[in-house]
């Protein structure tokens, strides 16, 4: 999965194949419209509030594709005086090809700067935004044959990658599968995301107070383990076509495997971070939605862009698409537990499930 999206050549997400959007492999919140950046702007102002209007607050934007949602949030803040001018923009790129695009793009707003990894971010105070960031970091795939976990490995039959399952002979890995069930069928199969906790780590380093942000689709506690994922959840996708077996063409499709966000609240709480809040993308946008509606009064008056974003946003809250599949988590340090954002003021199912879970 690491060579097939990030093989410094031939990767998905480096030679310039990632395509998102109607004419490309898969939609993001970002590209259904502008809407969504908004909102996270907003959201970041309140971060900055709660965190008593630091004279410099710095978002930094990870998994910026071709830096839309960082035009779209740019855009909201620059009409924003106060906040505008305490406000620091980061992109972390590691992608020259990508950090090209956001260069080309940005370029009418002054002072953002990009940085190849969380291992070069300055010390800051603020905000860590990603959108569908984690469902791309690579993972092991594994499956219970009724006494213990294997792992899924990959070897050429030919020209062609085919599957193969052996006896788990990484340490580190042995130990990452202590705390799955093992009263599952036998022959289910799961994902493990050992990236997340070096992530986490590198940023909760450099963090002095702020807010982790995270937009992603998954499940937490028991939904985990719904019957209809026995398969596991690694995923490829191409031309907006959904492909279960994520082997063929690899670095021509995207890879995915959803987020288990009960594992990402616990490891989370042992790099001192806090639950903030935890919901779908429905109530998450429902509630930071709601002070810009309450300002548009009548609708009747309402310009053609604000109508516009209107059914974007409803294709955002869509139950049946985005709107119960994403999930939003803010994991908080030195943050305040008191006011309760906005975007988590209606959460569902709420922080209790990971703090169950975990």
């Amino acid at each position: 999965m690491e060579l097939a999206l990030y093989h410094p050549e031939h990767g998905y997400y480096v030679s310039g194949h990632a395509r998102v959007g109607k004419q490309g492999d898969f939609y993001t919140s970002v590209s259904i419209g502008r809407i969504y950046g908004r909102l996270l702007a907003s959201i970041c102002r309140e971060v900055w509030e709660c965190l008593g209007c630091p004279p410099e607050f710095t978002i930094i934007e990870q998994g910026a594709n071709d830096g839309t949602m960082a035009v779209d949030m740019l855009e909201t803040i620059r009409g924003w005086d106060e906040f505008h001018h305490a406000a620091r923009f980061l992109i972390i790129e590691p992608f020259a090809l990508n950090r090209s695009r956001q260069q080309e793009r940005l370029k009418e707003f002054p002072g953002i700067t990009w940085v190849s990894s969380p291992e070069e971010l300055p010390e800051f105070t603020g905000i860590h935004l990603s959108n569908e960031l984690l469902d791309a970091f690579p993972v092991d795939a594994l499956r219970w044959n009724g006494i213990a976990w294997e792992e899924e490995c990959v070897r050429l039959e030919g020209d062609l990658p085919v599957r193969e399952f052996r006896p788990i002979k990484d340490p580190k890995l042995s130990l990452a599968t202590r705390h799955l069930p093992m009263t599952l069928p036998e022959g289910w199969r799961l994902e493990v995301n050992r990236s997340i906790a070096p992530w986490l780590a590198e940023i909760s380093s450099r963090m002095r107070r702020g807010l982790v942000l995270t937009v992603d689709y998954g499940q937490s506690g028991d939904d985990r383990y719904e019957a209809h994922r026995a398969d596991g959840t690694l995923l490829a996708y191409a031309n907006h076509r959904r492909f279960d077996d994520p082997l063929p063409e690899p670095g021509l499709r995207d890879i995915t495997a959803q987020v288990d966000f009960t594992d990402l609240a616990g490891k989370a709480l042992k790099e001192g971070f806090g639950l903030v809040g935890y919901t779908d993308q429905h109530h998450f946008l429902v509630g930071a939605a709601e002070p810009w509606m309450r300002g548009m009064g009548d609708l009747t008056a309402v310009t053609d862009a604000a109508k516009t974003d209107l059914r974007s946003l409803q294709k955002l809250l869509n139950p049946a698409l985005m709107g119960r599949q994403f999930k939003a988590i803010g994991l908080g340090k030195d943050f305040p537990a008191e006011p309760l954002l906005s975007c988590f003021r209606y959460q569902r199912p709420g922080v209790e499930v990971l703090l169950e879970a975990s």
